[in-house]
């Protein structure tokens, strides 16, 4: 298994990262690896995620990124208490499967369009935080008219930003 610290040092590699601290906390019943990062550039947290993904692998245990402007810190670590607190109030994404085939398939569409690995986008992924921008969502709004036939505007796909929102809406 890999660690937080590993993880840290791998957010902490990567050129648009000023610092980085990972932590392990509990949320939902399991435990789950957070990292909270200062950025030196704009990157959403599903990029760093996946950067770490690529780095140490499918199982490295990362599963959100926090992007902060100064790192909470209590006792010379990650202030975890704060991690749990962004997680549970949505300021931190936690990476979540697909869970039925409307959202595989729009994982895949995703993937296709903004040309990234289907692994490394999640149901609950922000679309603007994976990389999307104004031309990427008019090839997946017009691929997801295409799979699922059924017109979705602009406004109604930026408004639902995420893979099972999305799905909410087709559904």
């Amino acid at each position: 298994m890999v660690t937080p610290a590993e993880i840290s040092q791998v957010l902490l590699a990567h050129p648009g990262v000023r610092r980085a601290e990972a932590a392990t906390l509990h949320h939902g019943g399991k435990e789950v690896t957070v990292a909270a990062v200062e950025l030196i550039d704009y990157l959403g947290g599903p990029v760093l995620r996946d950067h770490v993904r690529q780095e140490l692998g499918e199982d490295n245990g990362l599963a959100g990124v926090l992007t902060v402007e100064s790192i909470p810190m209590a006792g010379g670590s990650v202030d975890v208490e704060q991690l749990a607190a962004a997680v549970d109030d949505g300021r931190c994404t936690l990476f979540a499967d697909p869970r039925d085939d409307v959202e595989r398939s729009l994982v895949k569409i995703w993937a296709e369009q903004m040309q990234l690995d289907e692994r490394s986008v999640g149901a609950n992924d922000d679309f603007l935080e994976l990389g999307g921008d104004s031309l990427s969502a008019l090839g997946v709004i017009a691929a997801i008219e295409t799979e699922f036939d059924r017109a979705l505007d602009v406004f109604e796909f930026m408004s639902a930003a995420s893979v099972r929102r999305v799905a909410d809406l087709l559904r």
